[in-house]
Parts: structure tokens; C-alpha cells; sequence
């Protein structure tokens, strides 16, 4: 195993056992109240955030609440940076089987 291999490994590992991961993204909608005179029906709509994900090919979304936002985003960049050193790992395994003979 290189020493790149066992570094990615490491902090991957790391990653996995130690944070919360959330597989999605985050969509910020700017939305119309239901409240009559409210300034979001003169142009100006709240600003609300989703977290929206696809499993077994159903999307499934639901709101984050503003006290709850930072947490949220932290959860989703979590998994896309574990989702990243995969990506490396794998790619280090691709470059490995190309130079292989068979």
C-alpha cells in the first residue's frame, strides 16, 4: 500500500467514524406566505432552505429549520468530503489497474 493510499485511508476512516454524514443537497427557495399584507406578496419572499435527497429513486426533501441551518450544512459537506477522498482512493486503484498487465 503507497503512502498515499494509507494517508487517504486514514483520514477517510477518521471521517467515517467520527462525523455525522448526510447524503443530499441543499436547495434555498425564496417562498410566498400565506398571510395577508405580508411583504413577501409585494416581491420580497422568505428565504427557506430544503435538504433534498434521491433514494430508491424517490426524491425526498424536507424543511431545515434556520436554528438548525449550520448543523445541517455541516452534515452534507461532511459526506461530500468523504465522497471526495473516494473518489481519490478510487482513482488511485484506476491509475493501479492501467498500469497492471494482464
Amino acid at each position: 500500500m503507497s503512502a498515499k493510499e494509507r494517508a487517504l485511508r486514514a483520514r477517510l476512516a477518521q471521517m467515517v467514524h467520527a462525523l455525522p454524514l448526510l447524503r443530499a443537497t441543499l436547495n434555498e427557495r425564496r417562498l410566498t406566505c400565506g398571510k395577508k399584507g405580508c411583504r413577501c406578496h409585494e416581491g420580497e419572499r422568505h428565504q427557506a432552505l430544503y435538504v433534498v435527497s434521491v433514494r430508491e429513486g424517490k426524491t425526498r426533501q424536507a424543511f431545515v429549520p434556520q436554528e438548525r441551518e449550520a448543523t445541517v450544512r455541516q452534515w452534507v459537506e461532511n459526506f461530500h468530503k468523504v465522497r471526495g477522498l473516494l473518489d481519490e482512493l478510487s482513482e488511485l486503484f484506476w491509475e493501479q489497474m492501467r498500469r497492471k498487465k494482464p
